[in-house]
């Protein structure tokens, strides 16, 4: 009996009972650590922990659990008897070598192994200041990139520059990449309305991390398109073991950051050649105002306080074997300005399956729904701003209607609208539908060799409308006016990878790939004017007589093909040799010259491995690298060709012919960009201190110029041709420092400082040039533009000036006033000399303090804002009126000629405001840019309420600037992301002032 008890308990004790495993993970701080990987070991039963850190799995007493996280040095525990397995991880100081970020074509790399300098953007840091538009979210966190928006209109859009720009007449933006798919970032015109970049139909909520490529060097296996950089977005995913439902909503109040000051002394009136005053006029160079007199303050009360409301939700789970995320996002934005919105309503999903362990699939799709409403802005007629400058303060501008509701003037041949009157009765109107899909297929075969194959496509469908109500003032435009178009655009791209991954033996690693991908662009955009509504109120084509109608349709279409390769090797995972190259057909180029190669080769030396020259306390880690590469450019659609028009003027037939603006060149070369850089990344004090420095230079020759003006003499208005070079060079840093480490839930302070400097050279133009310009970026009344600057900057300027002589003395008319000529500035530079980011995070136990400090030194403003008001004897610089001023100089004929005049309103309008000189300003300012305060409550709460996270948080945006600027905003770009080239970056014209806001958020998980 005693030897069949002892046989029935050794047959129980060797039959392991499996049980439910569950615990917490945390860093050495106490601080929960979501999607650590945790395996039994020597099996494929596995999960990963969820938002907070908690897991649960099957297992044995006499397994093991091994614990691994991405940082952190893997923990080993058995189960034993053990129901509740807490883990505290400890940081790997090692293990800081093998992080991986995004790069190219949707793949990954250890970032030890780059050559160039690749910068990554957490989903945190990209939220921490709660932008709507993603690409606003970048401002201040990445070293070299400089971004700036184009004021506080609901939607308006960003502009972004990596390492400066390369292009005088074309587009100077980086690339934009969503899961391995190109999608569009271009942006309309923003002369008359504020129109938005596309890629802020990305909701940021989506977003899984950013990868920064910079130069060249980084994206030339993009190609053509990633000339300028690329931001590489990877969007979130399902994790295998979590699965979550969670919400995410903010409320937002906004205001307008200040308004312009404006004289209150004189009221409504112009001066007359014989010194009388004419009170009926839209000027305020009338009479003192009397006392007693009602003083409105027009500008200040057009403004409200703006609401806006974010709303996201998502649900994600997985398997080992596949996994899926899905989300919906809402925002509802009321702009500044009455009648004015943004909203905008997005899907995505991203699903992904593992087949077998060689085989796998992964689907995504994206589809936004975005619409605005606007006013008109900057020169345009009707625009807000410039309308309220023809209100002195005498009048009321809320007065706008007559008892029959016709609109109301103030003084007789009004000829522009109340802007009460336009918000009303001049809608203008923006509708986007976009669909971003994505098809990844995954084959690894034969043990070394993967085969990726994938397919994307960009559609969006977009409805653009402005209008002129009827009832207008405007010249010709009383019985209205419509203007819009609707635009087709399709993106579609293909692309296939054959990657080969080998030890060759314990030192040599070899990594190869050879690739190939074709793009498909067409967009097809139908335009549409009418001038006269037959039935009142009705804003609609259909409401304009047919001889009344002007329809026009352009369709652009464009393929690239492109054949690809890269080579890595790598010795002792400690010194890497990378080299690619790329050949690219485009259809926009000439036949003979569509085919067009370039190749890239870098090299990257972990020195401390190499050498075992760190220590603990001092030098961790130290990596020089360096990288030269070539990157081609082709021309814009439509370049080759030159167009005819028709109905050229009142008498013309109907006949096509010649106008000598769409000039096209079919002898137009590809553009090349040569470059080089070198950099060291350096870790100090047990990896508590990191930096990484870069210099840069690059050369961008035989420049693509489209519809530069030309003399005359040439035949022609415009020119398309090669010439030209821009250069660019700068530096960079990242320091990151962990001040403060995190004992036991105690308090921790991590600080970053991204620092940028670049200077974009204009080294060469073709021919007779010295400079180029784009007539879309003309201020107000024409008194000054953007332009490229031979031996000057690509952001210069160019504006009205006193004429000189050879000897330098001004040249006096008859008037008694200095001659004004269009003429460059050759020290004049609108991108800022260097760039600070200061960022800083501070956490105790569940409470969080971060804040970014934004400093922008160097850079030059153009107050056209300013130029307008005092032509409108608006701006407090006015009130010295009647006062002399002397000119000494020569007449026309080269005499002496000394005079005195007086600061009357002829001296204003057409000398001062018109003279550039007067306008350009230090734009230099220091930003508060975001100040978030976070509490995530404790676990013992969320328990009770059946939540795994839950977080509240109230955020304080633009809080503080300081600046020397005597406008409204130093950070100001009137005209957006609409022009391209030397753009109009710092060029302050009646735009729509930028905001400051306080938002209040929550945000839970379970």
């Amino acid at each position: 009996m005693k030897q069949l008890l002892l046989t029935i308990s050794l047959l129980l004790t060797s039959f392991a009972y499996s049980q439910n495993i569950s615990g917490t993970v945390t860093d050495a701080g106490g601080t929960p650590l979501p999607g650590v990987s945790i395996i039994v070991d020597g099996t494929r039963n596995g999960t990963s922990t969820d938002f907070d850190g908690n897991y649960t799995i099957n297992a044995t007493p006499d397994d093991v659990l091994v614990f691994t996280y991405v940082g952190m040095v893997s923990v080993k525990e058995q189960v034993g008897t053990n129901s509740t397995i807490n883990v505290s991880m400890k940081e790997d100081a090692t293990s800081l070598d093998e992080v991986v970020v995004s790069v190219a074509l949707g793949e990954t790399a250890k970032k030890k192994s780059l050559s160039n300098s690749v910068q990554a953007v957490s989903s945190e840091q990209l939220l921490e200041g709660n932008q709507n538009n993603m690409v606003n979210g970048l401002q201040g966190k990445v070293s070299g990139v400089t971004i700036s928006n184009s004021g506080g209109a609901p939607g308006s859009s960003s502009v972004i520059l990596i390492r400066g720009g390369n292009s005088i007449t074309g587009n100077n933006q980086p690339l934009f990449v969503v899961d391995g798919i190109p999608i569009d970032n271009s942006t309309n015109s923003s002369l008359e309305v504020a129109s938005v970049n596309r890629a802020s139909d990305i909701n940021p909520e989506d977003i899984e991390n950013i990868s920064i490529l910079k130069g060249p060097a980084a994206a030339a296996l993009y190609g053509i398109q990633a000339s300028n950089g690329a931001v590489i977005i990877t969007t979130k995913k399902g994790k295998a073991g979590v699965s979550k439902i969670s919400y995410s909503g903010s409320l937002s109040v906004d205001e307008i950051l200040g308004t312009p000051d404006v004289q209150t002394m004189y009221g409504q009136g112009e001066e007359e050649a014989d010194g009388d005053i004419n009170p009926e006029s839209s000027f305020s160079w009338g009479e003192q105002i009397a006392a007693g007199t009602p003083i409105y303050k027009n500008i200040d009360d057009f403004y409200k306080t703006a609401i806006t409301q974010n709303h996201n939700v998502s649900y994600s789970t997985g398997s080992e074997k596949s996994n899926i995320y899905f989300s919906i996002g809402d925002i509802s934005q009321d702009g500044i300005i009455p009648s004015t919105s943004y909203d905008k309503t997005s899907f995505k999903i991203n699903a992904n399956s593992k087949f077998n362990k060689n085989f796998s699939i992964g689907v995504s799709g994206n589809y936004i729904n975005t619409k605005i409403s606007s006013t008109r802005q900057g020169n345009a007629s009707g625009g807000s701003f410039n309308s309220l400058l023809a209100y002195p303060v005498t009048v009321n501008a809320r007065d706008y209607l007559n008892p029959n509701g016709s609109q109301k003037t103030f003084f007789q041949d009004q000829q522009f609208d109340n802007p009460y009157w336009s918000i009303n009765n001049s809608p203008n109107t923006d509708d986007v539908r976009r669909l971003i899909g994505v098809i990844n297929l995954n084959y690894n075969f034969l043990n070394d060799f993967n085969l990726t194959y994938r397919v994307g496509t960009d559609d969006y469908n977009e409805y653009n409308k402005k209008i002129t109500g009827d009832g207008s003032l405007v010249e010709n435009r009383e019985e209205g006016y419509i203007s819009q178009f609707e635009k087709d655009h399709s993106r579609l791209t293909s692309t296939l990878l054959l990657r080969y991954n080998k030890e060759i033996s314990e030192d040599f690693t070899l990594d190869a790939m050879a690739g190939n991908s074709v793009e498909e662009l067409d967009i097809r955009t139908t335009y549409s004017y009418g001038n006269g509504f037959q039935a009142p109120g009705i804003y609609s084509i259909a409401n304009v007589a047919q001889e009344d109608q002007l329809v026009n349709e352009v369709i652009q279409r464009k393929r690239i093909v492109g054949l690809f390769g890269e080579l890595k090797l790598g010795w002792k995972d400690a010194l890497f040799l990378t080299a690619t190259g790329r050949n690219d057909w485009s259809s926009t180029l000439p036949a003979d010259k569509r085919s067009f190669f370039y190749p890239s080769v870098g090299a990257s030396a972990v020195l401390s491995d190499l050498f075992n020259i760190s220590s603990d306390g001092g030098l961790n880690y130290l990596k020089l690298r360096g990288t030269w590469a070539k990157v081609g450019k082709d021309a814009p659609i439509g370049a080759l060709e030159s167009s005819l028009g028709k109905n050229l003027n009142g008498a013309a037939s109907s006949a096509y012919a010649w106008n000598g603006v769409n000039v096209g060149n079919p002898n137009l070369e590809p553009e090349f960009t040569d470059s080089y850089e070198v950099g060291a990344d350096m870790r100090f004090l047990n990896n508590r201190l990191s930096l990484e420095f870069s210099y840069y230079y690059s050369l961008s020759d035989n420049q693509i110029l489209k519809d530069i003006r030309v003399p005359p003499t040439a035949g022609t208005f415009y020119a398309t041709l090669n010439g030209g070079s821009i250069k660019n060079q700068g530096i960079e840093a990242l320091l990151s420092a962990q001040i403060l480490k995190p004992n036991a839930g105690g308090l921790a302070w991590n600080a970053d400082f991204n620092f940028g400097m670049n200077e974009s050279t204009v080294e060469d133009l073709p021919g007779f040039l010295n400079e180029v310009y784009l007539s879309d970026s003309w201020t107000f009344r024409n008194s000054a533009a953007g332009a490229a600057i031979l031996d000057g900057s690509l952001f210069g300027l160019r504006g009205k000036q006193p004429l000189t002589d050879d000897n330098g003395n001004i040249i006096i008319d008859s008037s008694g006033l200095p001659v004004l000529t269009d003429q460059t500035y050759t020290n004049v530079s609108r991108m800022p000399d260097w760039t600070l980011g200061i960022t800083n995070t501070f956490s105790y136990k569940g409470v969080s303090l971060s804040f970014l400090f934004d400093i922008v030194q160097g850079q030059e403003i153009y107050n056209a804002t300013e130029s307008a008001m005092i032509y409108y004897g608006q701006s407090p610089q006015t009130l010295d009126r009647g006062q002399q001023v002397t000119f000494t100089g020569v007449d026309v004929d080269g005499n002496p000629r000394e005079v005195t005049s007086t600061k009357d309103q002829n001296y204003y309008t057409n000398y001062y405001s018109l003279n550039s000189n007067n306008f350009i300003e230090d734009g230099s300012f220091a930003r508060l840019r975001y100040v978030t305060l976070s509490y995530k409550f404790p676990k013992s709460l969320t328990d009770k309420l059946s939540l795994s996270a839950l977080e509240l948080y109230g955020t304080g945006r633009n809080l503080l600037t300081i600046t020397d600027y005597s406008g409204v905003d130093p950070e100001v770009n009137t005209f957006g992301a609409g022009i391209s080239g030397a753009g109009s970056t710092y060029i302050d014209n009646l735009g729509t002032p930028n905001t400051k806001g306080f938002d209040l958020g929550l945000k839970f998980t379970f």
